[in-house]
This record gives structure tokens, C-alpha cells and sequence, in this order.
């Protein structure tokens, strides 16, 4: 009577194991893989979030800026407006609104509208707040009628006249090295009535 072994030689173990040890560095690689694409995905997402945050805000107050002595100043890297606020954090009202950049942030600051207000009571309400972070670089540009050209710095029509509301702004803005979709707001002062 002869006995049949039952089991594995060394050699089918070695190979076995081998095997198992591949698909197993395939599938941490996989797992690395993914967990990297995900990070860089929530990046992307928190920054085109915050891209179309700034925007939309950016659109909405523009839009609605008043026109009236000393309510807009215009420069070529920062710009000052007066717009009525819904809500903006504890923010309501006619406020003064400012834009400027301050090392690698796009500043948001708020004001009050009062009458004795020369120059405005800036960040009396709150601290000003960070529109768009790892900033590169903003620009404003100007068209002050319609047909005009765009310019970069706002010219009073007459000498000694106070700024007045231009027709339409342009915002160029380069953050993280990515350029911006063009931010362009015509003013609803400028649009013509239904």
C-alpha cells in the first residue's frame, strides 16, 4: 500500500507566496494612487469653490454700486465702491467697500456709510477678509462710456469733478499661476431702463 502525500511541495509555496506579494503591492499602489488623485481633486475643488465664491460676490456688489461723490474710487491695483450689503457675515447696509492686495491675499475690507464718514471708518465692523488667497496679481481696468476703450486708472470728466461711476470694470486676477476666467461687470447704473 503506497500513502499519497497531500499538501504543498516548497517550491508551489514559494510561488504562491510570490504571487500573493504582487497583487498586493498592486493593490497598495492602487490605494496610494487613488489617495493622491482624491487630495489633489478636494484642492481643485476648494479652489474652484473659492474662485466662484469671490465671483459671484464680486458681481453681485459691483453691479449694484452706487453712483454719487466720493462712493467710487478706481486704481489700477486696488478699488473702493459703495454697495448695499445683504448679509455678508454680520455685514448689512449701504457699506464702503475696499479691494486691495496685501502680500499674497485679495483683502476685502468693509465701512459703514455715514454722513461724517471722510475718509471711511474702515474695519470698525469686522477685520478685513481674505476674498482670494495665494494671490499673484490683480488688475483693474475701466471703461469710462460706451465705445471707450479700457483704461487703467479712472480720469475725472471734467478737472476737479469727484469719480463717478464708470460704465463697466474689468478685473484681470492670477492666483496660485492659473488666470482667472475674465471678471467683467457692467454697472446697473449704466443699464438702460425697461
Amino acid at each position: 500500500m503506497t500513502r499519497h502525500q497531500t499538501g504543498m511541495t516548497l517550491i508551489e509555496v514559494t510561488v504562491a507566496a510570490v504571487i500573493f506579494s504582487m497583487i498586493m503591492l498592486a493593490t497598495v499602489t492602487a490605494f496610494r494612487t487613488f489617495a493622491g488623485t482624491y487630495t489633489r481633486l478636494e484642492q481643485e475643488t476648494a479652489r474652484t469653490m473659492q474662485m466662484r465664491e469671490a465671483e459671484r460676490f464680486l458681481r453681485e456688489t459691483l453691479k449694484n454700486a452706487l453712483n454719487g461723490p466720493a462712493f467710487f474710487e478706481g486704481g489700477h491695483t486696488s478699488l473702493e465702491w459703495v454697495a448695499p450689503i445683504d448679509r455678508v457675515g454680520g455685514i448689512v447696509g449701504l457699506q464702503h467697500l475696499r479691494l486691495v492686495q496685501q502680500g499674497r491675499q485679495l483683502l476685502l475690507s468693509f465701512a459703514p456709510v455715514a454722513e461724517s464718514d471722510r475718509p471711511p471708518a474702515w474695519n470698525t465692523m469686522t477685520a478685513p477678509f481674505p476674498l482670494i488667497t495665494n494671490l499673484d496679481k490683480i488688475r483693474f481696468f475701466y471703461q469710462p462710456s460706451a465705445g471707450a476703450g479700457w483704461t487703467e486708472q479712472i480720469e475725472a470728466e471734467n478737472p476737479g469733478q469727484e469719480s463717478r461711476l464708470p460704465r463697466a470694470i474689468a478685473l484681470e486676477i492670477v492666483a496660485e499661476g492659473r488666470s482667472w476666467p475674465p471678471v467683467i461687470v457692467r454697472f446697473d447704473q449704466h443699464r438702460p431702463a425697461l
